[in-house]
């Protein structure tokens, strides 16, 4: 047992060990950034119970961050894996717990505006959690004259990607699937499953692929060889034919899982299933209006602004070119030229057991023009309930909307 541990009884015991081994941190010959404190009952840690990831019976009471005042040099911008932009701070160094800070994250625009730190001005800095440097807040510039606010950029400065802010998102992302700094992240989104559904493109292959330098671009991934797949560490043989075989059947992927795999800032599984139904091919969503892109229920005119410049910027329309030219097919099934979607407008639940997979339940109600949405709420029409459904039938029951078998709806969905 370590020798600062203690037992309490009370709240104000509990209360004063925090504040004796805090005011000792210092002298201890290890690093701590706080306490934890635990019931030492076994019946009691039983009643209590555990949560997934830690138990209800013990909980962490952290120190206050050490803090240090600096000047902040300038305002910078990192791309992530993701696409997203982060503004970093490039300091004075100072020593903050032990180490010593060169940099700082300022987290995103909405921080960065209520903050309002500006190269120049003197800023203090902390450690969150003892472990990442972030800037807490301005103290202005000593002499008075401060410098301009930062702008975030409106192109990437990786890749000169077009950058945007999704509506109710904080952070700014890269719109370039090719983007070399996001490219490991959209070679694997690339392959998901509800994206092209690549078997065999998974993280460990894609980091592979792009460390080697083999993949700079989605479209790489279809001049692959065997002969390079290959030779790549624990592929082998046949796992290169396998990704092959896949990566050939992709090209026949329908609209709907191409739109979803380019990884476009808003744009999912549902959002390209709106546009599929809207529109008979990508040619036609590629040149449609903002105008005409906001009248589809689902898409506001901030999303409907990022898919303008999506297909009008060159670096991205480029990308989808290069895609294109290697044959792409992209049958579009949920465009009914007739007009006629049976389900059309309606938001749908699924809950309980059903006999066909989930995912094909999905795609029949979406190409009869519903939206599957996961809980039940006021602006549901429709609950799809099989054997074993439990709260989500009950809210619907409560709520007064309707439900339906799994034969009633595939009678719908076949209308």
């Amino acid at each position: 047992m370590n020798e600062a541990s203690r037992f309490c009884t009370g709240v104000e015991q509990v209360e004063q060990a925090y504040r004796d081994i805090r005011s000792s941190r210092e002298g201890l010959p290890y690093e701590i950034d706080g306490v934890v404190i635990k019931l030492n009952v076994a019946e009691q840690r039983e009643r209590v119970g555990e949560l997934s990831r830690s138990p209800r019976w013990a909980t962490a009471w952290k120190f206050d961050a050490e803090e240090a005042v600096t000047r902040l040099i300038e305002i910078e911008v990192q791309v992530g894996r993701t696409g997203r932009i982060t503004p970093v701070a490039r300091l004075d160094p100072v020593l903050v717990g032990g180490v010593t800070i060169s940099s700082a994250t300022l987290h995103n625009e909405d921080e960065l505006i209520r903050k309002d730190a500006r190269p120049g001005d003197m800023v203090i800095v902390r450690r969150a959690g003892d472990v990442i440097p972030e800037v807490v807040k301005s103290l202005g510039s000593p002499g008075g004259d401060r410098g301009d606010a930062f702008v975030f950029p409106s192109t990437c400065p990786v890749c000169g990607g077009p950058v945007v802010r999704e509506e109710g998102e904080s952070a700014h992302r890269c719109m370039n699937p090719s983007c070399p700094a996001r490219i490991r992240e959209s070679l694997f989104h690339w392959g998901a499953r509800d994206s092209l559904d690549i078997e065999g493109l998974g993280s460990v292959i894609s980091t592979q692929l792009v460390d080697a330098g083999m993949v700079t671009d989605i479209s790489d991934l279809y001049r692959l060889n065997h002969s390079l797949l290959a030779g790549l560490p624990r592929m082998g043989e046949i796992s290169a034919s396998n990704l092959l075989s896949a990566l050939q059947h992709s090209r026949s992927a329908e609209l709907q899982r191409f739109l979803t795999g380019l990884g476009i800032p808003g744009v999912g599984r549902v959002v390209s299933g709106l546009l599929c139904a809207s529109f008979p091919d990508l040619d036609s969503i590629m040149n449609v209006t903002v105008d005409t892109l906001e009248e589809i229920d689902g898409i506001g005119p901030v999303l409907a602004s990022a898919l303008f410049s999506f297909w009008s910027e060159p670096v991205t329309r480029g990308v989808v070119d290069r895609l294109m030219d290697i044959g792409f097919e992209l049958p579009n099934p949920r465009y009914d030229r007739s007009g006629r979607h049976p389900m059309k407008g309606l938001t749908l639940v699924f809950t309980g057991a059903i006999t066909m997979p989930r995912s094909e339940a999905r795609r029949l109600a979406e190409e009869a023009g519903a939206k599957v949405t996961s809980s039940v709420s006021a602006r549901t029409d429709l609950v799809v309930a099989g054997p074993g459904a439990g709260s989500k039938m009950t809210k619907a029951r409560q709520l007064g909307i309707r439900i339906i078998n799994e034969n009633e709806f595939l009678e719908k969905v076949k209308k």
